[in-house]
């Protein structure tokens, strides 16, 4: 058993005030670079990630950047860790993932002057859907997307909005709580036109990533995985999720 694993083992045997403390000295010789896209910055799961990794002692630093640089950044260990993504067949390929922390549904945003309905993804072969691009919601989507879906690809949420509000997209893919999020801050004057397309494309879970090539990717995850259930335990998740709105399921 290496050092930091028999440390790890007497840390849990120890009162948690206690755990705190030691965790926030070793904290700082053990740095961690995060990265993220730019509309999590501020959020429930960058705080919850935050708040594990410093739980089990390591210093993390966070990036936000569009979502393709974050990801590919990851996989190239640019950075250490990818914040918060859906887990694909892909993606698994080159990054090993977290225990879950958090949810969401993915959904499809549409004007309410369109009359646009569907109960097969292949029944939106008509319209162009903005997405954000390297982002992914559920194989038969990802695989119509590549195949016939007629797709206009952004950094933002926020510029897919811009698009439907002038006519240039009819429809537009993602959270649900982060469009909510827009409709009531950036665009809350236009927040009555749209509405969402039940039910939702899907409920996805949000991990965090490490890529394959890291040398520390096992290592990493199982101490992150450790932090996270210590904060489940104590209450510190709950009390996140609680002061931010997000859903606990």
């Amino acid at each position: 058993m290496s050092i930091k694993c028999l440390t790890m083992v007497i840390l849990m045997l120890l009162p948690l005030n206690f755990v705190h403390y030691v965790s926030d000295v070793c904290a700082q010789d053990n740095p961690i670079v995060i990265a993220g896209d730019m509309e999590k910055e501020g959020g429930y799961l960058a705080e919850i990630t935050d708040a594990a990794f410093r739980r089990v002692g390591y210093d993390p630093k966070f990036i936000f950047v569009p979502w393709a640089r974050a990801l590919s950044g990851t996989i190239a260990t640019e950075y250490d860790v990818l914040l918060a993504a859906y887990q694909t067949e892909e993606r698994g390929k080159v990054l090993l993932y977290s225990n879950p922390i958090g949810t969401t549904d993915v959904i499809l945003l549409k004007l309410k002057t369109r009359d646009i309905h569907f109960s097969r993804i292949e029944d939106l072969r008509p319209y162009r859907i903005g997405h954000i691009k390297g982002s992914k919601v559920n194989k038969e989507f990802d695989e119509a997307e590549k195949k016939y879906l007629k797709i206009d690809y952004v950094k933002d949420a926020q510029y897919n909005i811009k698009k439907l509000l002038a006519g240039r997209i009819d429809l537009a893919v993602e959270k649900k709580e982060r469009i909510e999020q827009l409709l009531k801050t950036a665009f809350r004057d236009y927040a009555d036109r749209f509405e969402f397309i039940t039910p939702p494309l899907q409920k996805n879970f949000f991990c965090n990533c490490i890529s394959k090539k890291h040398e520390s990717s096992y290592q990493i995850i199982y101490d992150f995985n450790r932090g996270l259930r210590m904060i489940q335990e104590d209450g510190t998740l709950d009390a996140i999720l609680e002061r931010h709105g997000a859903p606990s399921e």
